[in-house]
C-alpha cells in the first residue's frame, strides 16, 4: 500500500481511511490522465472505493494478526500459547451439577447413564450414572447439563422425562442445581496472566499472589504481610508477629495451602482459620498452613433504567448485564472479588456496557440480610467478598 509505515517504534498503525483513498485515486490518475474524475458518482470512482475498502481490510486484518503478540491485546489461540510460557491454561467450560434427583416409576427399572430430563424452560439434563429402582420404584441418581455453561435448574424445576426407558415415569430434583460454568473468556485470561506474572519467583509478595492466583479454581484473594515483632491489625486483619495473611476464594484446601507454602519466606508464620497439614516435598517435614475463606456476602441490587426505543429485553438483559459485571467480563474491571466494595457507579458501568441502548438512571445495593438499598459504595470488609444471582436482581424500567 504504497510507502505507508504499518509498523513504527510505538506499536501497530492502521491507516486512516481517507489517506488510503487518496493513494488509491493518485495511482489511477497516474495511470490513465491527472484529468481523470474520481469522485465517488463515476465508474471509476466507484472501483477506486471498492479497492481502497479492499486495502482497509487488509490493513485492519494485518494490525489484528501483528497485534497478538502483545499479551494485552491477544486473543483466542494466540493467548492461550502465551498464557502457556507461565504454565497458565484457560479454564474450560463446565457442566450444571444436579444432585440426588429422584426417579421414579415402576420397580427393578433400570434407568441407564445419559437417560435425558428437562426443566419447564426446555433445559435437557441426563444422568451422570445408571440406577436400578427399588422396591419401592424409587431411585436417586446425579443429572448434568447436556451443555457446557451456567444451565440454571432450580429446587423441582427438573420434572419432564424425555427419553422413553420402560417403567421410568417421573423426575424430581429436591436440590437446585451447582451452576456449571463457561469457558474462560480472553479478557479475564489476560487478567489472570497479569495478576499471575511473578509465578516463577517465591518469598516476595508477587510471587506468592501469582502462583496462589494461579491454582485451579481460585477466583480472587487478599494478601498481607505482618513484619513486626509483635502482633499487628492491619486493614482489620489480626496478625501475629513475623506473619503472612491469605484469604482466597475458590481452588481447593491441598492445592491453595500447597501454593502458599511452596512461595512463603521462610519461617514466616501464619493466619486464618483453616488449617491444612502440607508434607515439603524436599526436606519431609509437615507444616500445618493456615489460611482464610471468604465470608459470602449476598447482594441485593435494584437497577433503573429508562428503556426509550430499546429494542431487546431490558430485564433479561440488564440481568445478563450485572451478573457479567460481577463475574469480571468488562475490560479492566475484575467485578465481585475479595475485599472489594461494592459500587452502585461501577455496575451501571456495567450496564451501560452490555446493554448500550439503555439510559441507567440509578443503581442501589442492599445486603439480603439487610435489605436496607443504598445508592453509596457498599464496603466490605477485607475477609469479605459479594455475590449476586439472577433473583436478587430487581429491574424498573420508566
Amino acid at each position: 500500500m504504497g510507502n505507508y509505515q504499518f509498523i513504527t517504534e510505538t506499536g501497530v498503525i492502521v491507516p486512516d481511511t481517507a489517506d488510503l483513498l487518496l493513494e488509491v485515486q493518485t495511482e489511477w490518475k497516474a495511470a490513465l490522465g491527472a484529468d481523470l474524475q474520481v469522485t465517488s458518482d463515476t465508474p471509476q470512482g466507484v472501483m477506486i472505493a471498492g479497492e481502497t475498502s479492499a486495502r482497509a481490510a487488509v490493513a485492519a486484518n494485518n494490525a489484528q494478526l501483528a497485534n497478538q503478540i502483545n499479551p494485552n491485546l491477544a486473543g483466542g489461540v494466540f493467548l492461550d500459547a502465551i498464557c502457556a510460557l507461565l504454565g497458565l491454561e484457560r479454564a474450560i467450560a463446565t457442566r450444571t451439577l444436579v444432585r440426588d434427583v429422584t426417579v421414579a416409576g415402576q420397580p427393578s427399572t433400570n434407568v441407564p447413564a445419559g437417560t435425558r430430563a428437562a426443566t419447564a424452560a426446555g433445559d435437557l439434563f441426563e444422568t451422570v450414572g445408571g440406577v436400578v429402582l427399588d422396591a419401592g420404584g424409587n431411585g436417586s441418581v446425579n443429572f448434568q447439563s447436556v451443555e457446557f455453561g451456567p444451565i440454571p435448574c432450580a429446587a423441582a424445576a427438573l420434572n419432564v422425562v424425555i427419553d422413553s426407558v420402560l417403567g421410568w415415569e417421573t423426575v424430581t430434583n429436591p436440590t437446585e442445581g451447582v451452576l456449571g460454568t463457561a469457558e474462560q473468556s480472553d479478557e479475564s485470561l489476560r487478567d489472570l496472566r497479569r495478576r499471575t506474572l511473578a509465578r516463577q519467583g517465591i518469598s516476595v509478595n508477587e510471587a506468592i499472589t501469582s502462583d496462589v492466583q494461579a491454582v485451579e479454581g481460585v477466583k480472587s484473594m487478599q494478601y498481607r504481610e505482618n513484619i513486626a515483632p509483635t502482633t499487628q491489625v492491619i486493614d482489620g486483619i489480626s496478625l501475629v508477629a513475623h506473619s503472612v495473611w491469605a484469604c482466597v476464594d475458590g481452588g481447593s484446601d491441598e492445592d491453595v495451602a500447597l501454593a502458599l507454602l511452596q512461595n512463603k519466606t521462610c519461617g514466616a508464620a501464619w493466619n486464618g482459620s483453616e488449617s491444612v497439614p502440607v508434607v515439603d516435598e524436599y526436606s519431609g517435614q509437615t507444616y500445618t498452613v493456615l489460611f482464610d475463606r471468604p465470608t459470602n456476602v449476598p447482594m441485593l441490587i435494584r437497577v433503573t433504567v429508562r428503556v426509550g426505543n430499546y429494542l431487546g429485553d431490558p430485564q433479561a438483559d440488564v440481568k445478563a448485564a450485572v451478573l457479567a459485571y460481577a463475574e469480571g467480563e468488562i475490560p479492566g474491571e475484575r467485578g465481585f472479588v475479595v475485599g472489594a466494595s461494592v459500587s452502585p457507579f461501577e455496575i451501571a458501568g456495567g450496564v451501560s456496557y452490555f446493554a448500550p441502548g439503555l439510559f441507567v438512571t440509578l443503581v442501589e445495593v442492599a445486603t439480603v440480610a439487610g435489605a436496607v438499598y443504598q445508592s453509596t459504595e457498599y464496603a466490605l470488609a477485607l475477609d469479605e467478598v459479594a455475590s449476586t444471582a439472577s433473583g436478587y436482581i430487581t429491574v424498573v424500567t420508566v
